[in-house]
């Protein structure tokens, strides 16, 4: 007797009859979707044509801007391809984290055991990261390319369109690639290393030329013909097709590890719990080479003080932040026409002092996550508070304290900006233990509809805990901005300010642990 060996299942079908048993089962109309669909649209569209005005805005207060407090050194042509290059490093992090190409628990445990090509089946998700990474480029790019120009034409936004997509399929197309052939193991850091470099070159060789005394020299910002844009369009086009063809050599290991991790990033995202997205993205700790014994640590808080050291030193990233949150004030100071706008250059400092406290403060945020390990010191809540500021504090410090001194090199008043930076470091370590111990969203009580979802009303006041200390703590450093350079009574005026702050901060967060300790 015969045996019939059943033909294998079609990719395309399977994932075409799932989406009509879901629709099947759907309790939403399609009406209800034309209105998700035309409200997210409209939504898109606002915050596009809100963008784009601000920029405009922006230009023409650079073409109205006086002298600016520092020397500016780097072109906007640099500071944008900088800027091109790090958002492009931070997309490849992401993908690179989550997959890129990944199968939920779901498509794990119905789709990946079926006798169908795993080729066809997760053809799929190739493509819908592909329309998304294209969507969040094109949105990004369209305010930049209305405000840029004063009055754009049609070939001008179609090109500036098309340097954001190529770059995005690239993205999605390169780090596809590199995981169908299992080499994705160290993209993520060279990537990280590529958005550390765009950010330090440039205020290094801004800093540089500010001491000498002439700007930087690049070759002139002119139009690149459409023959390249074509090449990089075919070149990110063969790497999403190269992707395509070799998804079949994914396994069901990898896909459904990538997926939780998606699952969790999403949901932390859905949720604006940014503590939980951090950690889903996050990466491992390098292992360390050799044990340290701590000899010196003789008492509880010493202990919780080598602690967060250890955690600071030998995370994969908090270093490359320091890095890179010591020369974004830099760069956006000494870029032509941003360092015209005290406000610009105060943002800038803000950015990047805020990115000093994030990193700083990644070992508090481990401790929240558990707080059982506080428990075993021998110590009250308000004093493990106090000695987990002691490494924000030092980080803080020497971030904030470089950045004022590389904005003073050419003013005649290096040790004076530096001062004011060194100032500020208070209000930011203590941004950065207030943002790390906030409270969860309170599921508990009364919700709100936005277009993220169901949240918890007040989330956004829970969220901007740490920023809000670090924000009104760098007050003093805008009045010096804005009246021309620091001064020895501002610098007086910012530190007591920032100290002020960070001790009622501490006082705040130690009596809230109280009760649970």
């Amino acid at each position: 007797m015969a045996t019939e060996v059943a033909a294998p299942l079609d990719g395309a079908a399977v994932r075409r009859w799932t989406r009509r048993a879901t629709a099947a089962r759907a309790r939403t109309t399609l009406g209800e979707r034309l209105s998700d669909a035309w409200g997210g649209l409209v939504s898109a569209g606002i915050g596009v044509a809100v963008a784009g005005g601000g920029l405009a805005s922006l230009r023409e207060r650079i073409a109205l801007a006086g002298a600016p407090v520092t020397g500016t050194t780097l072109p906007a042509s640099l500071t944008s391809a900088a800027l091109a290059l790090l958002a492009l490093a931070g997309v490849v992090v992401v993908l690179a984290r989550l997959g890129p190409v990944s199968a939920t628990p779901a498509a794990a445990a119905w789709w990946l055991p079926l006798p169908a090509d795993r080729r066809s089946l997760l053809r799929g998700e190739l493509s819908r990261l592909t329309v998304a990474g294209v969507a969040v480029a094109v949105l990004l790019a369209l305010p930049l390319v209305f405000g840029a120009a004063a009055a754009p034409t049609v070939g001008s936004v179609l090109g500036g369109l098309g340097w954001a997509v190529a770059p995005a399929v690239a993205a999605v197309g390169g780090t596809a690639l590199l995981q169908t052939r299992h080499r994705g193991r160290g993209v993520a850091g060279a990537a990280g290393a590529v958005a550390g470099a765009a950010a330090v070159v440039p205020a290094v060789a801004g800093t540089l030329a500010a001491a000498g005394g002439r700007p930087v020299g690049v070759p002139a910002a002119g139009t690149l013909p459409g023959w390249v844009l074509a090449v990089a369009a075919v070149a990110a086009a063969a790497l999403l097709v190269q992707a395509d063809r070799g998804l079949g050599r994914l396994d069901a290991g990898r896909l459904l590890a990538g997926g939780a991790t998606a699952r969790y990033a999403g949901g932390s995202l859905l949720s604006l719990d940014t503590r939980q997205l951090g950690r889903a993205l996050a990466g491992r700790d390098r292992p360390p080479r050799r044990s340290r014994r701590f000899r010196r640590v003789r008492r509880p808080w010493q202990a919780v003080v080598a602690t967060d050291l250890a955690v600071l030193v030998r995370g994969r990233w908090q270093l490359g932040q320091l890095a890179v949150a010591a020369g974004v004030p830099v760069v956006v100071a000494r870029t032509e026409g941003l360092g015209a706008l005290p406000p610009a250059v105060w943002a800038g400092c803000l950015i990047g002092w805020g990115l000093a406290a994030t990193a700083a403060g990644r070992a508090a945020r481990e401790a929240h996550g558990a707080p059982e390990l506080d428990r075993l010191f021998a110590l009250s809540a308000a004093a493990v508070v106090r000695s987990r500021a002691v490494v924000p504090l030092v980080a803080t410090a020497l971030v904030c304290a470089l950045s004022g001194l590389l904005l003073g090199v050419g003013t005649g008043l290096a040790g004076t900006w530096a001062l004011l930076g060194l100032a500020a470091a208070p209000a930011w370590a203590a941004a950065a233990l207030r943002g790390a111990l906030r409270p969860d969203p309170d599921w508990s009580g009364p919700v709100v509809s936005t277009p993220m979802g169901v949240l918890p009303a007040g989330v956004g006041a829970t969220l901007v805990q740490g920023v809000d200390v670090g924000v009104v703590g760098s007050l003093p450093l805008l009045a010096a901005l804005v009246t021309g350079g620091p001064t020895p009574l501002l610098v007086a005026v910012q530190a007591a300010w920032a100290l002020l702050l960070a001790a009622a901060v501490l006082v705040q967060l130690g009596r809230r642990r109280s009760p649970g300790s």
